[in-house]
């Protein structure tokens, strides 16, 4: 597997992970992950995948760096500007602290972003044949 490839999937599925399992968020004591703090987190989740799909499918190539794109936008879209979870506070400034997941999702969209970069400018693809290489 070439490193772009590797890079690109490994970036894919770290990014994904931390949207499901870490906690991108503290208000208090709730600690919510990606997928229970923002529409934007979930939506980053599944371009994310579909870029997996592609690069899986066809190696990083143009098509997934829209992809990648769409994702690192979302993922800093929301570390940028935590969410308010709803609430009215009344005008009392309550913060939202960014956890773990919120870094390491960012680190590792804009890998996957750089590795679409890379593997667009990397060459021909290897043709599959059927029944093999």
């Amino acid at each position: 597997m070439r490193p772009v490839r590797a890079a690109a999937l490994a970036a894919g599925g770290v990014l994904a992970a931390s949207v499901l399992l870490l906690p991108w968020y503290s208000l208090g004591e709730y600690e919510p992950s990606g997928w229970d703090a923002s529409f934007w987190l979930r939506l980053a989740l599944v371009v994310s995948v579909l870029n997996l799909i592609a690069v899986r499918a066809d190696g990083p190539a143009t098509g997934s760096v829209p992809l990648a794109a769409v994702a690192l936008a979302a993922v800093a879209l929301r570390v940028a500007l935590p969410p308010d979870f709803g609430l009215d506070f009344d005008g009392l400034d309550v913060p939202v602290e960014r956890r773990v997941g919120a870094w390491i999702g960012l680190a590792a969209a804009s890998g996957a972003f750089v590795a679409a970069l890379f593997g667009r400018t990397s060459g021909p693809q290897p043709v599959r044949r059927a029944g093999g290489w």
